[in-house]
């Protein structure tokens, strides 16, 4: 910033530089940790010169050995140890690379194993970090199946998000399922001495903040806010192999889960008691008497009509395609258009074809098969080979 041309020399509350990330302009205190990154490399002397001259987080990368001649880096081991740094940031996650900060609606899924502080104290420390990686092996798997990220691993515990940084209208479901996943998985992993492997899982979903958090020198792309706090919470409450679920959540898997009343629970950190659910049964696909009333859509449901009596006379199939923008009712429509054939006796089967899931088992093709065999979609593959024999 200058003024009638002469520099400013600002100090850390007067200085405001301006990020571009994800094409748009973000404006932050980037100098201070431009600054505090040359007192950390000893050259804190420079800082005066770098914020002057507007070289934020992002100008950081593009700088040459003539550009830092300019700021006044006159001795060339100064120049060489900040071109060597310059080199260590840029390998790293550009921040330019990172969601600007956004609010998002989300899951939030935390797994954690049972009893491990106990465990890493009595068992060999070679067995114990080998439960841990087959540990995060299999819900890394699950977690990935159903279209989560994985956010951390924090000891022996996994954090993962549905709903960031891509969303999907059934993200609590995805949650659910990888959950469920997770617990299954866990349960056929070999037992360390006396210790039976178990997981405690909890999801809760609501909104959240995203964005890149971090400094310089390491920025990552994660979610806060009290859906974070209350997965957390939740996993804390949970019993061994128990998968404990928000309100929320239980609200939007009513019609495919069966779940039980945990009673209120004293979350640490919240002012009143939260409900809490105990996931007891997942079925494969919703339930039909969940479904509600269908409202308008008369037009669709003529066209519906009609193609199910032009393949019933004619005793061929055909391709109905439907297509709309999130949330508009495309499932529910497509659930009514179910009830309507197998009211008139035509055999119903149905895939649930995830936008992840080409290569990994659960493409169109597959999940018709599975169908047909009336095999769930989680079905482990020696179930499916013995089916198909």
């Amino acid at each position: 910033m200058t003024r009638r041309g002469r520099a400013l020399r600002p100090g850390p509350s007067a200085v405001l530089t301006h990020v571009i990330v994800g094409g748009k302009r973000l404006t932050g205190r980037i100098a201070v940790e431009v600054e505090a990154w040359l007192n950390a490399l000893g050259l804190g002397q420079y800082g005066p010169a770098f914020v002057a001259n507007a070289i934020d987080a992002d100008t950081l990368p593009q700088l040459t050995d003539g550009d830092l001649r300019e700021l006044g880096v006159e001795a060339l081991g100064h120049r060489k140890k900040l071109m060597a740094a310059i080199a260590r940031l840029s390998a790293d996650t550009p921040i330019a690379a990172l969601p600007m900060a956004e609010r998002r609606q989300v899951a939030v899924l935390f797994a954690d194993l049972c009893g491990f502080s106990r465990l890493a104290a009595q068992a060999d420390a070679e067995e114990v970090h080998g439960l841990l990686n087959r540990f995060f092996a299999v819900a890394d798997e699950a977690i990935a199946r159903f279209g989560g990220t994985i956010d951390k691993h924090i000891g022996d515990a996994v954090m993962a998000l549905f709903g960031a940084p891509m969303a999907s209208a059934d993200d609590p479901e995805r949650a659910v399922r990888a959950a469920s996943a997770i617990r299954e998985a866990v349960a056929t992993l070999p037992a360390v001495g006396a210790h039976v492997p178990e997981v405690h899982v909890g999801v809760a979903c609501g909104e959240v903040v995203a964005s890149g958090t971090g400094s310089l020198r390491h920025r990552e792309y994660t979610v806060t806010g009290e859906t974070v706090n209350l997965a957390a919470r939740l996993v804390e409450q949970a019993a061994p192999g128990e998968i404990l679920v928000s309100e929320a959540v239980q609200r939007r898997i009513a019609a495919l889960a069966e779940c039980e009343s945990a009673g209120p629970l004293m979350v640490k950190g919240l002012p009143m008691p939260v409900a809490a659910w105990r996931l007891a049964r997942l079925h494969a696909t919703r339930d039909p008497q969940s479904r509600r009333p269908l409202v308008g859509r008369r037009a669709e449901l003529a066209q519906f009509s009609a193609l199910l009596d032009v393949c019933c006379r004619a005793g061929r199939g055909g391709t109905l395609y439907l297509r709309g923008d999130a949330g508009i009712g495309k499932t529910r429509l497509a659930e009514e258009f179910a009830a309507l054939a197998a009211a008139r006796g035509v055999a119903v089967h149905r895939g649930l074809v995830l936008d992840f899931g080409a290569g990994k088992g659960q493409d169109a093709v597959r999940a018709l098969v599975r169908s047909l065999l009336s095999l769930p979609l989680e079905a482990p593959a020696g179930d499916c080979a013995a089916a198909a024999s």
